[in-house]
């Protein structure tokens, strides 16, 4: 039980990683996919017990701005799990994703009302707020699955227009007010995933793409995931801090933008670079699995 108390909340964001990374390597093994379907499974399961056995432990956690704006990748992984639950049961698959869709629109509205129109402080503005606004674009990556194309594209637009809003925001905070906190600083890499993740959710929602939107949202992806490599090789002796999920799921989400991109236009530097971006992502994903593995077993 002490290993349950100790799951933090930001582990979700590594749970989205990992389930993420297996649709991602199935088309190399589909044991990758059992491999991090498992994985991923045993970490959702551990987080919920912890939501049932320690509540006011985790209502405590939630009342910290930045923590609350992560647990947002606890729906997001909701979502993605259903395309695993989906090859067994798609009534079953269904449900949960609805759920996440539904958990993830009641983060946004909470979310929303108590540090935007109640208490807006320029200085608690992270690039985590981008899990909760963008975030919603999961919905629009795996809607297709379960035939709901018409949602997908409102999910994708909702996040497209979060982008454009919350972009300046952000950028503005990390300039004026630099952040100097070492359990804050993984956050950063997150700069990495808005564009990516709204690409991966603009190629499953259109059926015909414009060619040179999608190239244009993928070279600002690309100079993102630059900046965020530099910033993990930068924070790599650092501490570790359950904010290292922020190092997972950003650099996922960008190699698998990669990946439809070359699916898209069949360019072989693209291709290259999706290959190196998946290496990345994967050795990231297994450095952070093992420090939060270290961190529990503590």
């Amino acid at each position: 039980m002490n290993i349950i108390k100790k799951v933090p909340i930001p582990i979700s964001g590594l749970i989205l990683a990992i389930l993420s990374l297996g649709n991602l390597l199935q088309v190399y093994s589909p044991n990758f996919k059992v491999l991090c379907g498992v994985i991923g499974f045993v970490l959702i399961f551990m987080l919920i017990f912890k939501v049932i056995l320690y509540p006011h432990d985790v209502l405590n956690d939630l009342s910290n701005p930045i923590i609350l704006s992560n647990s947002g990748t606890f729906s997001m992984a909701l979502m993605i799990s259903s395309t695993y639950i989906s090859l067994f049961d798609g009534t079953l698959a269904l449900g949960v994703w609805i759920l996440g869709v539904t958990l993830h629109i009641l983060l946004i509205m909470y979310f929303t009302y108590r540090y935007v129109i109640r208490n807006f402080d320029i200085k608690v503005v992270y690039p985590s707020w981008w899990i909760v606004f963008i975030g919603i674009t999961m919905g629009a990556i795996t809607a297709h699955v379960h035939g709901l194309f018409e949602i997908a594209y409102l999910f994708f637009i909702f996040g497209f227009i979060s982008m454009i809003i919350t972009l300046p925001l952000v950028v503005y905070r990390y300039i004026k007010y630099p952040n100097k906190l070492d359990q804050n600083k993984p956050l950063i890499c997150i700069f990495t995933a808005i564009f990516s993740i709204l690409i991966v959710g603009y190629t499953n929602s259109f059926s015909s793409l414009s060619y040179d939107f999608l190239m244009v949202m993928y070279s600002i992806a690309f100079a993102l995931f630059i900046f965020a490599l530099f910033k993990v090789i930068e924070y790599k002796g650092m501490e570790f801090y359950p904010s290292f999920s922020a190092f997972t799921f950003p650099f996922v989400i960008t190699s698998i933008a990669s990946s439809e991109v070359y699916m898209f236009n069949q360019n072989f530097i693209i291709h290259i670079i999706m290959i190196f971006q998946t290496g990345i992502a994967c050795i990231l994903v297994i450095y952070v699995l093992y420090k939060y593995l270290r961190f529990l077993l503590d």
